[in-house]
């Protein structure tokens, strides 16, 4: 079955060329903006329902522009955040990218990553939600802007990237590092197989 990413993050793709899948890549373009219920759910609910719209955004584009005349797919779509005592989402530029490392160093945040899959032959819908702890050095201000100004993190959550530079900051990872990354293998291996029956 012919595998569909509807995500544009280079890091997504990777992982699953990874582990020997070759995704088409469509991205969604959807409103990110939260319903109250939703935002008040916490960071597992708000990531399950972006992943979830993403999934739908893009199952209805192809469903129109191919009158549902397709290939059976499956659809895959993720969204990351970074949640320590709020959520820290992606930074619109150089200070608030220092604000947000600034908050996070000298302690432990958590990366909370939704996945939504869609089966377009059965219409199958499914959900979930990894979670990770990472914790950080007590590093400097000098560190923050000198990765700013190296590799502006401008399309990451929380403002870094763990296989980056940066993961010279960081003391411990406990769960899954791909969740980190963006998209939880591990796991998303076994609820496919759970899906695929």
């Amino acid at each position: 079955m012919r595998v569909i990413l509807a995500s544009a993050s280079p890091r997504r793709k990777e992982i699953l060329e990874r582990h020997g899948l070759s995704p088409a890549v469509i991205p969604a373009d959807v409103d990110e903006s939260l319903p109250g219920e939703v935002a008040a759910c916490g960071p597992e609910a708000i990531v399950k329902y972006l992943a979830r719209i993403k999934a739908e955004a893009v199952f209805g584009r192809l469903q129109k522009e191919s009158a549902g005349e397709y290939e059976p797919f499956l659809l895959i779509a993720a969204d990351t955040i970074v949640y320590r005592d709020r959520v820290f989402g992606k930074p619109g530029d150089g200070d608030e990218a220092f604000a947000i490392l600034s908050a996070l160093r000298g302690g432990a945040h958590f990366v909370f990553t939704g996945v939504a899959l869609i089966r377009s032959d059965t219409g199958g819908r499914l959900d979930f939600c990894e979670r990770a702890k990472v914790t950080f050095k007590d590093y400097p201000d000098e560190e923050i802007w000198r990765f700013i100004h190296e590799e502006k993190p401008f399309d990451k959550a929380g403002s870094y990237a763990i296989q980056s530079s940066w993961s010279r900051n960081v003391s411990s990872i406990e769960g899954d590092i791909e969740n980190v990354i963006g998209l939880p293998w591990a796991r998303l291996e076994k609820e496919l197989i759970l899906f695929s029956d």
